[in-house]
């Protein structure tokens, strides 16, 4: 179980609560602290119900979470196509079963980016010298093939939108490089950058209300996570949903 901060009080006597509530080192809680919250503060206890109460009795928006409680992508509705309607939106998944969104089902939209890291085995075959062949051969044959084998990693970068719902359905999942966006119309953009952006605002006047959490995007937040058993790009929004949940 791990326990994270959606808000610390703009009060000095906050960091030393928490250290004596945690048993952190003041310096380790500082560090963890640092950045745009919400951040895991404690992982790895057993202690999470208590330790969020304290922390609550001293005016810290705390909650504790199991990483198995984390949602991914099999939780939620991951969209290639995607039109709209009068009174909303019609979203197309991987599987091609349509989901019928209305505008006032559009609860919030979390911006993120997801770190997406392969490999892969390459294999070549280089010619290298062979004195006792040159030998043999009385030099007409001097080298030898060797195959070399190789690992080859490669990293991108994943630029996404969560829709949340609060009608009870699932909620979608827009990644730029997968999404197709004939559904813009005459708005139709050069680019699949510009076309993301321009389907994010036209989703937005659908529900002006609902909030645009920008969090995951700001320099550290995601690089500050700690390693759990789930992806950051998960983690990370647990943990702004969690907060935004609570007001934060």
């Amino acid at each position: 179980m791990f326990v994270a901060v959606a808000r610390i009080p703009d009060d000095p006597a906050s960091l030393p609560q928490m250290v004596a509530i945690t048993g952190l080192a003041q310096v380790d809680a500082a560090r963890l602290l640092t950045g745009t919250l919400p951040r895991v503060l404690v992982r790895g206890t057993k202690e999470g119900p208590r330790l969020v109460a304290a922390l609550e009795a001293a005016g810290i928006i705390a909650f504790a979470a199991e990483p198995s409680a984390i949602p991914t992508d099999r939780n939620r509705v991951v969209v290639r196509n995607l039109s709209f309607t009068p009174g909303g939106f019609v979203a197309v998944d991987t599987r091609g079963q349509e989901h019928a969104c209305p505008a006032t089902a559009l609860a919030a939209f979390l911006r993120g980016i997801r770190h997406l890291e392969s490999s892969e085995t390459v294999k070549h075959i280089e010619h290298k010298l062979d004195i006792g062949k040159a030998i043999l051969t009385s030099g007409l044959a001097i080298t030898k093939k060797v195959e070399i084998t190789s690992e080859r990693r490669t990293s991108s970068r994943e630029p996404f939108v969560l829709i949340q719902r609060n009608d009870g359905q699932p909620a979608l999942m827009l990644y730029e490089q997968r999404l197709n966006y004939q559904g813009l119309g005459a708005g139709l953009q050069p680019s699949r950058a510009a076309n993301f952006l321009a389907l994010l605002a036209r989703l937005q006047t659908l529900a002006p209300a609902a909030p645009l959490d920008d969090r995951i995007l700001r320099p550290g937040f995601l690089t500050g996570l700690p390693p759990l058993a789930a992806d950051p790009a998960d983690l990370a929004l647990f943990l702004v949903s969690e907060a935004m949940a609570r007001g934060c």
